[in-house]
């Protein structure tokens, strides 16, 4: 229920779903005022939700950054989910724009700073059970040479606060000590919430960030972007999500 729960918040404080909210009611409306009143906020809310500048320096604040610049050594990387699927279509793999989550934790293992590769990611779909740490693995070991044994995978989890169970779980039957965790910058803040949750204390490697770094032109403070707006339904995912996992005690 709680999985529904927050699915449903999550889709309910959508940008697009509140833009095409004010916009039905200004055209359903029988009231000229109140065609007008919902109108003038829909575009209100289309400059604010389009600027650059303003989501750019929200991310700023919410996006967490890495605790060092120079590599640790540890047992383990813990890589989160979320970033690839199965392309059935061509049998094949299909990788999204956290697929930096995958790359970096592969870095850090062929450098030689982690020794054991956890991904962390079973099915957080309601209508998909693939399990997306299976994919990660087969790829890694597949196509990258990396050692089966090198590679444990949580098949679990269906959200953030289980990925850390299930990784603190992997942790303890491994015997592995230290990790660090890696996922999407804007994801970060939840993520460690979840891990400090469970008694589990982990370095952070932060990837693919949104926040675009100064200097700043004219465009970015006058010119609407559509690209802004999928910024802006991350970050509110975020925060639906982080809302939900205060409910339930996970961060």
């Amino acid at each position: 229920m709680f999985f529904i729960l927050s699915k449903i918040l999550s889709f309910l404080i959508s940008p697009t779903i509140i833009l095409l909210g004010m916009l039905i009611i200004s055209l359903l409306s029988k009231v000229p005022s109140i065609r007008k009143r919902f109108l003038m906020i829909a575009i209100g809310l289309l400059l604010l939700f389009s600027n650059p500048f303003i989501i750019n320096q929200l991310l700023n604040v919410w996006e967490l950054k890495a605790e060092t610049t120079s590599p640790k050594s540890y047992d383990a990387v813990i890589i989160l989910g979320g970033f690839m699927s199965a392309d059935k279509t061509n049998n094949s793999y299909s990788f999204g724009e956290g697929a930096d989550r995958l790359t970096e934790g592969l870095i850090l293992y062929k450098r030689g700073f982690v020794k054991k590769i956890i991904l962390s990611g079973g099915s957080g779909s309601l209508v998909d059970d693939t399990r997306e740490s299976v994919l990660a693995k087969a790829f890694l070991v597949d196509n990258c040479g990396v050692p089966d044994s090198v590679v444990l995978i949580d098949t679990a989890s269906r959200n953030t606060y289980e990925n850390a169970v299930e990784s603190k779980k992997i942790m303890k039957t491994a015997n592995l000590k230290t990790a660090v965790m890696i996922t999407s910058a804007w994801h970060m803040r939840r993520a460690l919430g979840c891990f400090e949750t469970v008694g589990m204390n982990v370095d952070i490697h932060p990837t693919d960030r949104l926040y675009n770094k100064p200097p700043h032109t004219l465009d970015d403070f006058i010119i609407p972007n559509t690209n802004n707006i999928i910024k802006w339904e991350i970050l509110m995912h975020e925060i639906a999500g982080i809302i939900m996992y205060k409910i339930r005690g996970y961060n």
